[in-house]
């Protein structure tokens, strides 16, 4: 059982500074590194990579925000204009993915460029950056599960539960070291574009909607359900639909990498 902890770091002035922050800078900076190091690869410049990057971040925590407010604050007094505009109010990570798709989708046509080199790019620094973005979820303890006595659960102040942020995060490891295997295994295996996008769609969208099985359902501001399922969930159906019509359309140009390859 991991104990409960909150750690805490000196204000500086009215700034007062939490891990969850510094954890989220982290991955948003290794992501997008990361992203620019794949660009690299599929020969898209720095600088356009970049830009890119810079509108689906802000496209994806706008959305997120937005999509907080009206699928999840469902319970109690309709949201005013203010809860609406207040940009320290909750965050749906489905919200910020479809933000950040339709960002990229409108940078792309923008540019008058091809989506999928840059999708691939972004699909590849996705999975770490998110990983550290989970382990800052994990240290605000902020997406408590069912109770449990799972070894890696952790002893919240109302008895021991699963945290949903850090077994996410254990996950994004998983899918990140996948990536590098086959990032450094790729001069002897061409990889064929759209491959990233398509693993992470096919391996985030089924664990994502069996985690949120897991969601405590007896605390205040639970997660609301439609039908029996969280949004996340249905988000997480779609995904994984996506992620197996993405293969289908990899999977030929697959082949045709490994002809050429010979």
């Amino acid at each position: 059982m991991i104990p409960w902890f909150n750690i805490t770091f000196p204000s500086l002035g009215p700034l007062t500074i939490h891990m969850f922050g510094i954890l989220v800078a982290t991955g948003i900076l290794v992501g997008a590194r990361l992203t620019r190091s794949r660009g690299g690869e599929l020969g898209l410049s720095p600088e356009s990579v970049a830009s890119m990057v810079t509108t689906v971040l802000v496209c994806g925590f706008l959305f997120a925000h937005f999509f907080d407010v009206f699928a999840y604050q469902t319970k109690g007094p309709r949201p005013t204009l203010l809860d609406i505009l207040n940009p320290f109010g909750g965050l749906s990570s489905y919200g910020g993915f479809i933000g950040a798709l339709g960002g990229l989708f409108y940078w792309c046509r923008r540019h008058q460029t091809n989506v999928m080199p840059y999708a691939d790019s972004l699909a590849f620094g996705l999975a770490p950056g998110w990983m550290f973005g989970r382990l800052g979820c994990f240290t605000a303890h902020d997406h408590p599960g069912k109770l449990t006595d799972f070894f890696l659960a952790v002893k919240y102040p109302e008895g021991t539960r699963h945290d949903l942020g850090l077994d996410e995060a254990l996950w994004a490891l998983v899918i990140t070291t996948i990536f590098l295997i086959l990032r450094k295994t790729q001069r002897e295996h061409v990889r064929p574009l759209g491959l990233y996008v398509a693993l992470l769609s096919l391996l985030y969208g089924p664990m994502r909607f069996a985690l949120d099985y897991l969601r405590a359902t007896d605390l205040p501001g639970a997660d609301p359900r439609y039908y029996g399922l969280t949004p996340a969930q249905y988000g997480s159906a779609l995904v994984f639909a996506a992620g197996l019509a993405l293969l289908y359309w990899v999977l030929p140009r697959s082949s045709s990498a490994r002809g050429v390859e010979r």
